[in-house]
């Protein structure tokens, strides 16, 4: 009687540790606020602390989107610690500062009144987003702790065409920010950050991290964790970051690749919002089959066949030409420039497509 009692408890024990372990850490609330829609993770114990997010520009033919990725970026394991995060957005896609610096207030007036006031709120602003942020340091203190420009777009205004690259648009700026901006970008997107530093002057108020990536928001989900723990470290703490080179290197060596037939067969990870297909192909992958930086290579699905140029970012193409580039988590993106990819390519997440090294070097 003894023993089966005693199975029995263990058998329970390991039932109530299986569960905990599949019980996450926070729960998901989602819905539409004057136009924009927003995502809150909630964690089970909040410590007070807010993390907004503000994207980047986005195509305004595909639909708006408040989603964020939790599992396996720094946004898991900030949940863990009991930081609430949230995202907007925005009331529209497309370029713009203004409508983005509103709905980032209207989320944080919302948290406030549905959850609580919390003691510390960040933003972490992406390229056009970084300006957004960037506009929200320059305004009175209110609601606001401390700032990331993410390779900030300082070029980017309202009612403006030329896609964030009017240099008069700098000149818009205050230079004076009230408070910690904490700058990270790509080594060769540095002038215009630079400037703004250098025009702030004495400030106290500006760091910069420089990643020796190239790309445009080239950086990766641990670097992105560093920089949420200093901005708040500089602000609750006082201890501002230095200035320096930031760079946590990721090789993967768990690519489920194929090789085969003078190419890769692999596998559709994920699809962004854009558009864009994240390949389960590594640096080490396209090194082995012999596809080289700056070359073109061919992608397959199917009937359709692709020719994207091997490069660092979506802007290394013009407009509506095919990109592929590692991202800093090692990963192949596949993209069109300002064109959803998936949609020409017609494949989905969890199909194979096939990659391989163009031979014909009139191609290239």
């Amino acid at each position: 009687m003894f023993k089966r009692s005693l199975i029995l408890c263990l058998i329970l024990f390991a039932f109530y540790v299986l569960a905990g372990a599949d019980a996450k850490d926070y729960k998901i609330e989602t819905g539409k606020l004057e136009g924009s829609l927003y995502k809150i993770a909630i964690p089970v114990k909040w410590n007070k602390k807010l993390l907004l997010n503000a994207h980047g520009g986005r195509p305004e033919t595909i639909p708006i989107s408040a989603d964020f990725k939790i599992e396996e970026t720094q946004n898991e394991k900030l949940l863990k610690e009991g930081w609430m995060i949230a995202e907007t957005s925005y009331r529209r896609n497309g370029i713009f500062v203004n409508d983005g610096v509103e709905d980032l207030k209207i989320l944080y007036d919302f948290i406030v009144k549905n959850h609580g006031k919390p003691e510390k709120t960040y933003i972490a602003g992406v390229s056009m987003g970084g300006k957004i942020v960037v506009k929200i340091a320059e305004e009175p203190k209110k609601r606001f702790d401390g700032i990331i420009a993410h390779c900030a777009g300082l070029l980017c205004e309202d009612n403006d065409t030329s896609m964030c690259e009017n240099k008069e648009n700098l000149k818009k700026h205050t230079f004076k920010p009230n408070i910690p901006i904490l700058f990270y970008s790509n080594i060769n997107e540095l002038e215009d950050v630079k400037e703004y530093i250098s025009k702030a002057g004495s400030s106290k108020n500006t760091a910069l991290w420089t990643s020796p990536r190239q790309g445009h928001c080239n950086t990766n989900y641990s670097e992105a964790l560093k920089a949420v723990k200093a901005i708040s470290e500089w602000v609750e703490n006082g201890r501002k970051p230095a200035d320096e080179t930031v760079l946590i290197n990721v090789l993967r060596t768990d690519s489920l690749a194929r090789h085969e037939k003078n190419g890769i067969f692999a596998k559709v990870k994920s699809i962004n919002v854009y558009g864009s297909l994240v390949v389960d192909v590594s640096r080490i992958d396209l090194e082995k089959a012999d596809i080289k930086q700056d070359s073109h290579f061919q992608v397959t699905f199917k009937d359709k066949k692709f020719k994207p140029l091997l490069g660092h970012s979506y802007g290394d193409v013009a407009e509506k030409e095919w990109i592929g580039f590692i991202t800093a988590e090692d990963y192949l993106m596949v993209a069109i420039n300002w064109e959803n990819a998936q949609k020409q390519l017609g494949c989905k997440e969890g199909d194979e497509i096939f990659i391989e090294k163009i031979m014909d070097k009139a191609t290239e």
